[in-house]
């Protein structure tokens, strides 16, 4: 009996983190990101994706990808599989620990 690997969706989130956010795999984050954006973009930077936590109710989060697009764009990039409940409060979330 052959023994076969059980291959992973690039929707599955560790999947998804871990080739989209892996230092040294920027030419695919940016490929990803021209076709998603459909602009020219010159530089990637990878960064770290743990959001500050907020003093007055101590949540933190953890995005699935952060980059900083040309040096002046900051863009969190997260892998939905299927709809999610309050995505408008989460992403509000987010998008207001990045400022």
């Amino acid at each position: 009996m052959v023994n076969q690997l059980k291959r992973l969706p690039l929707t599955s989130d560790i999947v998804f983190k871990r080739v989209f956010s892996k230092e040294g795999n920027e030419d695919i984050l940016k490929a990803l990101l021209e076709a998603i954006l459909e602009i020219s973009i010159q530089n990637v930077v990878i960064k770290n994706p743990e959001l500050p936590r907020n003093l007055y109710d101590s949540k933190a989060g953890i995005l699935d990808v952060k980059v900083e697009i040309d040096k002046n764009i900051l863009c969190d990039i997260e892998m939905q599989v299927r709809e999610q409940k309050m995505f408008d409060k989460r992403s509000s979330f987010y998008m207001a620990r990045l400022v």
